[in-house]
């Protein structure tokens, strides 16, 4: 999981129906990620994200963050305070890929 700042700038776009956030890195890079799920545990919100260019790669990242919005609902990512937790939040994406089907998941970035 990349590092971002809690109060980045992201941007909702679309790319071949899919919902994208363009994440500001720690560095001030840029990366444009695909909404995979947005789910509840422990009465909290999470995300999963794919970055664009990973998103027919078997291997790539997923980045798992809190998740919220602020009042004009644009999302709030925060990162996951600890590593039981972050641990939680693993096993808990697991079961929705399972349940989906993670190939349905994860969308295809081609024609």
């Amino acid at each position: 999981m990349k590092d971002t700042d809690k109060n980045n700038d992201m941007v909702n776009d679309s790319y071949e129906d899919e919902l994208i956030l363009t994440l500001e890195m720690e560095d001030g890079t840029t990366e444009d990620c695909i909404v995979l799920a947005i789910f509840p545990l422990e009465e909290k919100q999470y995300i999963a994200l794919v970055p664009v260019d990973q998103a027919d790669d078997e291997e790539g990242d997923i980045y798992l963050y809190e998740y919220s919005e602020d009042e004009e609902g644009q999302p709030i990512l925060g990162d996951i305070p600890d590593d039981d937790q972050f641990e939680a939040v693993c096993d808990r994406f697991d079961e929705i890929c399972d349940e989906e089907d993670f190939d349905e998941l994860v969308p295809t970035t081609e024609d």
